[in-house]
């Protein structure tokens, strides 16, 4: 007996959520080169183009890749954090 083939093809094998959101993390710096930007900012317009972890402090690691290639770096501007009750919490810039 034959193996049944899908009706449309294989379906494309699944990205990484680490890979798309470090990718969007580094398009979106060098769209805003020069100004600083909270991580908040990068997370939900990743989120607008269907970049979304599970759980959202898995962005950490993604930042911290970023800053660790040399894309970002921390900027020393204080923005109040929508998702954190509105504590302050240092941006980001483009390296």
């Amino acid at each position: 007996m034959k193996a049944q083939q899908p009706l449309f093809g294989a379906a494309p094998a699944p990205r990484s959520f680490d890979k798309d959101a470090l990718g969007f993390l580094i398009s979106f710096a060098r769209k805003h080169k020069g100004q600083p930007f909270s991580a908040e900012q990068v997370t939900l317009a990743a989120i607008k183009r269907g970049i979304a972890p599970q759980d959202l402090r898995h962005w950490g690691r993604v930042f911290s890749q970023a800053a660790r290639d040399g894309h970002i770096r921390r900027s020393e501007v204080l923005f109040p954090r929508a998702m954190g009750n509105g504590s302050l919490a240092p941006g980001w810039i483009s390296a």
